[in-house]
């Protein structure tokens, strides 16, 4: 079963009942499509005064298209966590807010989590965090609260899709849904002109005119409405009756109201022999008689044993591929070598041969001339005394050729003993790797053992180790110091055309008045203007070089319009352990800007050493 509207609906009561105001502690990305909300919940003082201690929780949130996932964790160890501009600007937005609500508009696979952000002095509109778990369509996108988009996990411009652009600065538009009911608004009459409505399409199945007509409904949570019908998921729409039809409206309405009224029934259904999870429903389900069932008290304990359990399946199988691939390439290599080297001691076998071949040369000097290709000789060393055939090089003398057959006679004999070990030492390693395969073929579902038969295929050479990324030299000073322009006013300008730069020039070199500027929610160059003194206030025409500065040296400058955020340098801070040029910053302005060229070439430039 996929995670649909049902789901949603169940987990925003237990979110909303575990954390509404409680507050955001941080933010963390562990995957490109997963975002982890670290929540304080919300609790008041004991009825001695005292506040009471508040444990602090993960809440999931994961687009993955291969494995969507909601559902909240206790806080036990911090998990490895990615950078990215979108984590960056969520924290910068959200970190220390409160989560005020959680809404599932229209009964749809969208969940919007409504927050306050925090704010020292007065009052902040409230953002909106909008998962749309959509499949390889899905997003997480952060709004105003007037609608307006802030930033995207996937950003999608004009080109991409022409009816709905998810850009900063547009209008947030929610994804269609396509002329289908909203399965808790419909009353009878609306359920049963579902069927008559489809009349001309008679082949078509129950459960997929019930999927293909509601908002969030799921193949697997259709088909439950049909069998609790007691009717046949795979029946017709030719063959349905009027009896069918008030059945079904009674399962269907039964299912309803238990959502409605949160009355859930949440389990998982795994193989009784193998274990693993087969299929897991929110409501109560009747399809899967054949597997084990084990219920749970809410929706999230279903759903975090479900996804761990499903992490744990992806972990293991990622690691059978991977041991699966070293031991047939490394098999298929061993075994090449030991052919090779049987080859070759053959070859050594038969050595006798070119010692022979060089002496019947020697014996025959006065017959042989220079580009023959062959003689034909009475073999004095074999006791029946046969003619035997001796190739040569034409190219050669008779002694030349002579010489070469002696040369190959002794290298080939001095080469038995090294082959020899090495051919003991492949059939040593194929025997080792031989039983690591067994192994493998017998512990494959026990990932703590497929971890240990992977260190020691690591120790015995088969595959290679983690090693940690080496050390970069320090750069010269000089390539730290950022590129100076003079505006048009006098004023000096600063740009870091790479990570380091930007770094030294924000973090060293600017003071905490200086301005800064950069461009929004993409890659690109950190922007200083020096500070003159407060009696100078900046002048425009430089503010706007600068921000043509800002716009041309980033990876928008291929657009019509950019829009640049300016600050002073003092709103600008630098995440714990985020890799340079990672910066977030606040009290920022906007500044749309059309880059013009022929500004940016007027500026004079000074060259630094």
């Amino acid at each position: 079963m996929s995670l649909d509207s049902i789901t949603f609906e169940a987990m925003r009561k237990e979110l909303l009942d575990k954390f509404k105001e409680g507050k955001i502690i941080s933010l963390i990305q562990t995957k490109k499509y997963k975002i982890i909300i670290e929540v304080k919940p919300y609790k008041p003082f004991a009825s001695n005064g005292i506040k009471n201690k508040r444990e602090t929780f993960n809440i999931h949130i994961s687009l993955d298209p291969s494995l969507p996932e909601i559902y909240f964790t206790e806080l036990k160890n911090r998990q490895k966590t990615i950078s990215s501009p979108f984590l960056t600007l969520l924290q910068n937005q959200l970190r220390g807010g409160k989560i005020l609500d959680i809404e599932h508009p229209n009964f749809d696979r969208i969940l919007h989590f409504i927050i306050r952000p925090y704010q020292k002095f007065g009052k902040l509109p409230d953002k909106i965090l909008v998962a749309e778990f959509m499949g390889k369509h899905g997003n997480m996108i952060l709004i105003k609260e007037d609608k307006t988009i802030e930033t995207a996990v996937k950003l999608i411009d004009f080109n991409i899709n022409r009816y709905r652009e998810i850009m900063p600065g547009k209008l947030y538009i929610p994804p269609p849904s396509q002329n289908k009911l909203n399965p808790l608004n419909i009353t009878r009459e609306g359920f049963f002109n579902i069927f008559t409505l489809s009349a001309e399409n008679k082949d078509i199945t129950l459960w997929r005119l019930i999927q293909d007509s509601l908002i969030g409904i799921s193949p697997q949570s259709a088909k439950e409405v049909v069998l609790q019908a007691n009717l046949s998921p795979e029946k017709n729409l030719s063959e349905i009756s009027g009896a069918d039809l008030e059945m079904l409206w009674t399962s269907f309405n039964r299912i309803v109201t238990n959502i409605k009224n949160y009355n859930f029934k949440p389990a998982l259904f795994s193989d009784p022999l193998s274990k693993t999870i087969k299929a897991w429903s929110i409501i109560d389900s009747i399809q899967f008689p054949k597997y084990h069932m084990q219920t749970f008290n809410d929706t999230n304990s279903c759903l975090q044993s479900l996804f761990i359990e499903l992490e744990k399946e992806r972990e293991i199988l990622s690691m059978q591929n991977k041991l699966d691939q070293i031991i047939r390439k490394n098999m298929l290599k061993i075994n090449n070598k030991i052919s090779d080297c049987q080859k070759k001691l053959e070859e050594v076998k038969n050595c006798e041969k070119y010692k022979i071949s060089g002496e019947l040369i020697k014996a025959n000097l006065s017959s042989i001339k220079r580009g023959d290709r062959e003689i034909v000789t009475i073999n004095y060393y074999s006791p029946r005394q046969e003619n035997i055939t001796v190739p040569l090089n034409d190219k050669l003398t008779p002694l030349e050729n002579a010489r070469l057959y002696f040369k190959k006679y002794r290298k080939t004999k001095d080469s038995f003993q090294i082959i020899f070990e090495q051919l003991k030492n492949h059939k040593l390693r194929l025997a080792q790797l031989t039983g690591l395969q067994k192994l493998y073929e017998q512990e494959s579902n026990s990932l703590p053992n497929l971890l240990k038969i992977y260190d020691n295929l690591t120790k015995l050479g088969w595959a290679k180790k983690a090693t940690a990324p080496l050390k970069k030299p320090k750069k010269e000073k000089n390539r730290l110091v950022p590129v100076k322009y003079i505006s048009k006013d006098g004023w000096e300008i600063y740009l870091g055309k790479n990570n380091l730069q930007n770094d030294f020039l924000t973090f060293k070199l600017a003071s905490g008045n200086d301005t800064w500027l950069h461009a929004k929610n993409i890659q690109g160059s950190h922007i200083i203007i020096k500070n003159k003194g407060s009696k100078q206030s900046l002048p425009l025409d430089t503010l706007i070089q600068a921000a043509n500065l800002a716009a041309y040296f980033s990876k928008a400058k291929k657009d019509d319009k950019v829009l640049v955020d300016y600050t002073l340098k003092k709103h600008v801070k630098k995440p714990k352990k985020a890799r340079p040029g990672m910066v977030i910053y606040s009290q920022e302005k906007g500044l749309w800007i059309k880059i013009d060229l022929e500004e940016i070439r007027s500026m004079k430039k000074i060259s630094q050493k």
